[in-house]
């Protein structure tokens, strides 16, 4: 850049914004799509954001992004997680399928001591949506499909997805707050219940992640891709560069950035513009008969 670049907002700034700004919404989430709306603007607090789900996933997140509402078509019904991280380690593709709920939902039916509570039918529905997409990448026609679409430059790796549910609150499970006669029994059994490759967090348990602040929420619409939302600690650097190739105009999504200086905002699609020429320059150079 010609320009001088201006100064990068911090992760502890980030940080104590997002971490105040958090408790006040989960006590105040009306519904699913408010709370779909908030991790959308700020993914480093969702499951996947770092390889605590997917161990062995330490190339990070394609696109250097978080895709939201990916539409999983191919043999069968087409499913439709709410997010999706596609992140890499040696010779794997490790899809993280991520599930959330209204917070305010409970785990479990009100029971007693002698007979404790049985699932409740939100969360009945909530572990078969996770069933689903277990079925829909079961089908080898199905994962060429997915490489293809969200691993291109990886077809020939395999795929081991990880189910993630988001659910509820940790005050369903505290003495104190709990209305089940055994709480400690409840969270016992709620651990249990998890199957293969699954994971089950509370919303309390999220929490913002400084690997997560550098990641973009994108769409994929028809063909094509959009960035719907960025971080304000959201910097363009080497690994950004396949998100640039596939967003020509990210103006608006960085535009609507919260806590972000507009000298940032305007430095950052001047990069971007800039890396995505280079990017297509190379490749163009690539296909260019010789001689040229």
């Amino acid at each position: 850049m010609t320009s001088p670049q201006p100064k990068e907002p911090t992760w502890e700034s980030y940080r104590s914004f997002l971490q105040t700004r958090w408790e006040e919404f989960l006590g105040s989430c009306k519904s699913e799509r408010e709370m779909q709306e908030f991790l959308e603007r700020h993914p480093c607090l969702l499951p996947g954001a770092t390889n605590d789900i997917a161990e062995g996933s330490h190339h990070g997140a394609t696109f250097s992004a978080v895709i939201r509402q990916p539409s999983l078509e191919g043999l069968g019904p087409k499913r439709l997680p709410d997010f999706m991280w596609v992140r890499r380690g040696s010779g794997v593709i490790y899809p993280i399928c991520v599930e959330i709920e209204d917070p305010k939902k409970v785990w479990f039916n009100k029971g007693t001591r002698e007979m404790p509570g049985v699932p409740s039918a939100d969360l009945t529905q909530a572990m078969d949506q996770l069933v689903e997409w277990k079925i829909w990448f079961s089908k080898e026609e199905n994962q060429s499909i997915f490489k293809k679409i969200y691993a291109p430059a990886h077809t020939h790796w395999r795929i081991e997805p990880r189910y993630v549910l988001v659910y509820g609150r940790d005050s369903e499970f505290r003495q104190g707050t709990s209305t089940h006669k055994g709480p400690d029994h409840m969270r016992h059994k709620r651990d249990l219940m998890r199957r293969d490759k699954e994971h089950f967090l509370t919303f309390d348990r999220l929490a913002p992640k400084p690997e997560g602040g550098k990641y973009a929420t994108i769409t994929r619409r028809g063909d094509g891709w959009e960035l719907h939302a960025v971080p304000p600690t959201f910097s363009l650097d080497p690994y950004c560069e396949d998100l640039c190739e596939i967003i020509g105009e990210p103006g608006d999504a960085i535009s609507r950035a919260e806590i972000m200086t507009p000298e940032w905002k305007g430095y950052l699609i001047a990069k971007w513009k800039e890396m995505r020429e280079e990017v297509l320059s190379r490749q163009n150079a690539v296909f260019l008969p010789r001689g040229h």
